[in-house]
């Protein structure tokens, strides 16, 4: 449905943005009615208060009733948790420490006693505050699933951007179409000579040895070939191919990954030449191809990531990867 909405399927009987925020709005997953099982979403969202040390008293006491669960929770003693030197400390600090007992070297807490003692007490605060702002909380909570769907799923609403991603062509004008060529030194291809121009000619060891005056080209990327290091791009006049050194087109094509918290790899950068990915190039036209260069006193760089185009058409550029751990 997202993208046949993106695609635009839907364009006569709603505006398609009109149509987007309909859909997500319908299947989100919102909220009907508030309690303590909210909380976890409350405390997601920023919403739950801690205005009062009341409030911070009880959102640690939430907090750390779900460690009891998730780490002191035995396998054996269904009564009891068993507490570690974390637990333990908690414990003491909030005063509570009466309620522990020990049993041999390990330290129990009844969960009945807990529960009953403690935690529904402290979560009275919550209750309290729940039912006297609920329409609030919950219109607020619901605002923020929807927009957390929509920026998954949506993002700035760009309809040549969806339909890019989604038809591999533009509808309507091209991402790039506003772009300020002259403060980028955009050309258009086409308008570029066939041959590479020289711009001045060195001599060494009796070899004569060009150099070609270097222009900049911009484009959505819509193939790419692995084996050729060639990435095809759609320019705001036509299709062209960008032919890059093997080894530097192998550099910006790697997926980039980090360890995170929970000691798995996360992928933190694709390759920069997927499918709907802008990029601009420097280098030559050669026939029906573009040649990426670049001299050691060229200005720039001879490929940028365009991240995003202002709406004043400035574009917000990467020249370099994410520093991760490793590539694939």
């Amino acid at each position: 449905m997202v993208s046949l909405i993106k695609a635009g399927a839907f364009d006569d009987m709603m505006e398609r943005k009109v149509a987007m925020a309909w859909y997500i709005w319908e299947t989100c997953d919102k909220k009907k009615r508030l309690t303590l099982q909210n909380m976890s979403g409350l405390i997601k969202y920023n919403l739950l208060p801690e205005d009062t040390n009341e409030r911070i008293a009880a959102r640690r006491i939430y907090e750390f009733n779900r460690y009891l669960k998730a780490i002191c929770k035995s396998t054996t003693d269904k009564e009891n948790y068993q507490l570690d030197d974390r637990a333990l400390n908690f414990m003491n600090e909030m005063g509570y420490s009466d309620l522990i007992t020990a049993n041999g070297s390990a330290y129990l807490l009844s969960i009945k006693d807990w529960d009953k003692k403690v935690y529904q007490r402290w979560m009275d605060v919550f209750r309290e505050w729940i039912a006297a702002n609920k329409d609030e909380i919950l219109m607020n909570l619901n605002s923020l699933i929807f927009k957390e769907d929509w920026d998954k799923y949506a993002g700035k609403a760009n309809y040549s951007a969806w339909e890019m991603e989604v038809l591999c062509f533009y509808k309507h004008e091209h991402e790039l179409a506003q772009v300020d060529m002259e403060k980028y030194g955009l050309s258009n291809f086409n308008d570029l000579p066939e041959d590479p121009e020289v711009e001045h000619t060195f001599y060494k060891a009796n070899k004569a040895i060009n150099i070609f005056k270097l222009s900049r080209i911009a484009g959505t990327c819509i193939a790419k070939n692995k084996v050729k290091s060639v990435v095809t791009i759609l320019t705001t006049d036509g299709v062209v191919n960008v032919k890059f050194r093997k080894e530097y087109f192998a550099l910006f094509d790697k997926r980039i990954s980090e360890r995170g918290a929970d000691g798995v790899k996360h992928v933190v950068e694709k390759s920069w030449f997927d499918r709907g990915n802008m990029i601009m190039v420097q280098g030559v036209r050669s026939g029906d191809t573009f040649i990426t260069k670049k001299y050691s006193n060229s200005l720039g760089h001879q490929l940028y990531h365009i991240l995003e185009v202002d709406e004043n058409g400035d574009l917000i550029l990467q020249n370099e990867r994410y520093k991760g751990e490793s590539g694939e």
